[in-house]
């Protein structure tokens, strides 16, 4: 009996020492890339998004362009230029010629192409996958079970590039943000603001 007993332990202690090991690969992975991105002063990528419900058999796409520094951004997507001084946020409707301004609040955002480098280091277990091809695959998983997506899958390339990362949604929706190309560069912090008044005729709706 006593055999068995200690046959089970040394087996449960290989099992937690294996998975250890596993967390500690991811949290390597994600630390070099992280890293890697917040040493840059500033960088600008063109991205695809798709988004599959499994349930209802949806599927939607398009692609956007983002440019940050820090904890500034501007995006442009799907007719809309969003900027972001980490302060204010102004939303631009090319078509309609509006601009909604409003107070940046860090809570609301949960994910997005430009935090996604950093969301891994709070609140998160890790584990790693897979390198195949020079590919690894890493999984996080939030502590909180109110959040609305129970996993984040990662792609990070050999040179800690992020090549994708897919967000597991609770509905059965998987989506899904593919990095197509990548520029560092300096970017000015000038680029980070909206000025009405290179827009004639501009309609303006502050919420602020």
């Amino acid at each position: 009996m006593r055999k068995l007993i200690l046959l089970f332990y040394l087996l449960l202690l290989n099992s937690f020492s294996s998975v250890s090991q596993e967390d500690k690969v991811a949290l390597d992975l994600l630390n070099l890339m992280s890293d890697k991105y917040k040493k840059m002063n500033g960088f600008t990528s063109s991205f695809t998004y798709s988004m599959k419900n499994l349930s209802e058999d949806i599927t939607d796409s398009f692609s956007g362009k983002i440019s940050v520094k820090d904890d500034k951004y501007i995006l442009y997507i799907e007719g809309q230029k969003i900027i972001n001084d980490s302060k204010t946020v102004w939303t631009y409707l090319d078509e309609l010629n509006e601009v909604t301004i409003s107070d940046f609040d860090p809570s609301e955002q949960d994910i997005s192409i430009n935090n996604v480098f950093e969301i891994y280091k709070d609140g998160y277990r890790h584990k790693f996958i897979s390198n195949v091809e020079g590919v690894s695959t890493v999984e996080i998983y939030p502590d909180d079970e109110n959040k609305s997506y129970f996993k984040i899958l990662f792609k990070i390339l050999d040179n800690n590039f992020l090549s994708s990362f897919t967000v597991y949604d609770k509905s059965n929706s998987i989506f899904i943000y593919s990095i197509d190309d990548f520029l560092e560069e300096e970017l000015n912090n000038e680029l980070f603001t909206f000025d009405i008044k290179k827009y004639p005729d501009i309609e303006v709706i502050d919420f602020r």
